[in-house]
């Protein structure tokens, strides 16, 4: 089996890129041939140390003009590789770009949409001409992967048949987050870790960290983003900024570390497609306080394995973090079903689901194209012979 992943953002960034590199990793195990085919980040070191291959193509500048030029670059990694299957991490533009491949070189292409960019009221589907092109490429793709059941809904309403809609939820290396060492922090503390933008909700976190009296724990608020100097002035404007620490972006052990010395998780997000935090936090082996917005209801089961409060609402997250403070016996309980409700996130499982898919794709193409070449001899005309 020969894969192509066909990307529109990759390492040296950090974040879902980390969903294309552990899946890449793995099937580079079980396939003949992986390469990840990912823009170039400009001002970074762009050299990855990983098991398959990575080539580098230079992003277009504009999302509504230009993208098919991608498709000189990628034609010759085919004509290199020759590939089996095209598997295109976003709608857009490696999906509208791969649509047009397969005319000149046919296989199987899944997509497997972020979340971003297909969601309503996103930068994408605000324009109408990029949303076309968004539901086209989901129409012509021979399988959608839907992180979970609220963008399997979103899919669908772009009117892709369910039938080619595949669950199939990020993964979470067990191994990876099963022991850490010393965070460094000098009380106990609550987890917060995501990028700092207004999505993600941070500031309700805040307001609420603020209704609290004396409070047994700090707030550690892991990650970076436009955001956090209006976090850190809202922090001093509350009065719990002694009380608050941005630890910044943390990556490898650094981050292990932080998600197992916190007491919880908390995940405020305004909406959520799929966080991979949870799966992180759960991993880590972390009760989880979530929004009740997009996927986050399905990673979080209420009163099981952590508690789901109404978006934007600091008063309900507020009276939340209360009884998981003054609970330690009650987070302790939601503690043990963790494990259970994790472990079908395992990256190995998760992987071995894209291998059954991709194999389940390709045989499906070879027969085909079998058929199609057995239809063509027989109704190819036959040739007349003089007789003697």
């Amino acid at each position: 089996m020969r894969v192509c992943f066909f990307a529109d953002t990759f390492l040296p960034l950090v974040g879902a890129e980390m969903v294309l590199h552990n899946l890449a990793t793995r099937v580079a195990a079980e396939a003949d041939r992986a390469v990840v085919f990912a823009p170039r980040v400009r001002g970074l070191d762009n050299r990855i140390d990983a098991p398959y291959r990575v080539v580098r193509y230079a992003k277009p500048r504009s999302k509504r003009f230009g993208v098919r030029k991608l498709l000189l670059p990628l034609a010759m990694l085919q004509l290199r590789h020759r590939f089996e299957i095209l598997h295109c991490h976003a709608t857009y533009p490696p999906a509208w770009v791969g649509r047009t491949f397969r005319r000149v070189f046919p296989m199987p292409m899944v997509v497997r949409p972020h979340g971003s960019d297909i969601l309503p009221g996103e930068r994408i589907r605000g324009n109408p001409r990029l949303e076309e092109r968004v539901r086209r490429s989901l129409l012509d793709a021979d399988a959608v992967i839907a992180q979970g059941d609220f963008l399997r809904d979103v899919i669908r309403d772009l009117g892709v048949d369910e039938s080619r809609i595949h669950i199939i939820h990020n993964g979470v290396s067990l191994e990876e987050f099963a022991s850490g060492g010393d965070f460094g922090h000098p009380r106990p503390y609550v987890l917060g870790i995501g990028n700092l933008s207004h999505r993600k909700g941070f500031d309700v976190l805040l307001r609420a960290y603020a209704r609290l009296e004396s409070p047994p724990a700090d707030v550690v608020i892991a990650g970076d983003g436009s955001e956090r100097p209006t976090l850190e002035a809202l922090a001093g404007d509350l009065g719990i900024a002694a009380r608050v620490r941005f630890a910044g972006a943390l990556s490898g052990q650094r981050k292990v570390d932080a998600y197992r010395c916190a007491r919880f998780l908390v995940v405020p997000s305004r909406s959520e497609p799929f966080a991979n935090v949870i799966l992180e936090g759960l991993a880590a082996g972390l009760p989880v306080i979530a929004s009740a917005v997009g996927g986050n209801t399905q990673l979080v089961v209420d009163g099981s394995h952590g508690a789901l409060f109404p978006s934007e609402d600091d008063g309900a997250l507020a009276a939340t973090l209360r009884v998981f403070l003054d609970r330690p016996e009650h987070v302790a309980r939601l503690r043990e079903a963790v494990p259970a409700f994790v472990a079908p996130h395992d990256w190995k499982r998760i992987a071995s689901r894209y291998l059954e898919l991709y194999r389940e794709l390709i045989d499906r193409h070879a027969a085909r194209r079998r058929a199609t070449r057995a239809g063509s001899r027989r109704s190819a005309p036959r040739r007349l012979t003089a007789g003697r």
